[in-house]
């Protein structure tokens, strides 16, 4: 019995310490798991992803900033960000130009956008 529990022990271990992410790019907030709020979900991945563009400095690229809360859902709303962000990769007007985001961004986005744009 002793040695059926240290296996199903160690078959534990190994499941968790092989569900690890070595790309601080893909993680994604845990505090996202039952509500999906623009400061605590979104706002960290447009700042990574879009807002190197899309700002309202001299070296804006995009023709629109993605710099606060309102900005950000004003143009999912009424924009294309939605859209343009689940475009597959090499696709034209995808978003970022810079290639796809992983898929974990993309969900929390539209999660976001699901349940109703929450501050």
């Amino acid at each position: 019995m002793r040695q059926r529990e240290n296996i199903i022990l160690g078959a534990i271990l190994i499941f968790l310490l092989s569900c690890t992410n070595t790309k601080e790019s893909e993680l994604i907030n845990v505090i996202c798991v039952d509500e999906f709020t623009y400061t605590d979900c979104v706002k960290t991945i447009i700042e990574s992803n879009c807002v190197i563009c899309h700002n309202s400095g001299n070296n804006a690229v995009g023709p629109f900033p993605l710099e606060t809360y309102e900005q950000v859902k004003e143009k999912a709303q009424n924009g294309n960000i939605l859209t343009r962000i689940q475009l597959p990769d090499g696709a034209n007007g995808i978003m970022p130009q810079t290639g796809k985001m992983n898929q974990a961004k993309i969900d929390v986005i539209v999660a976001w956008a699901n349940s109703g744009y929450m501050e």
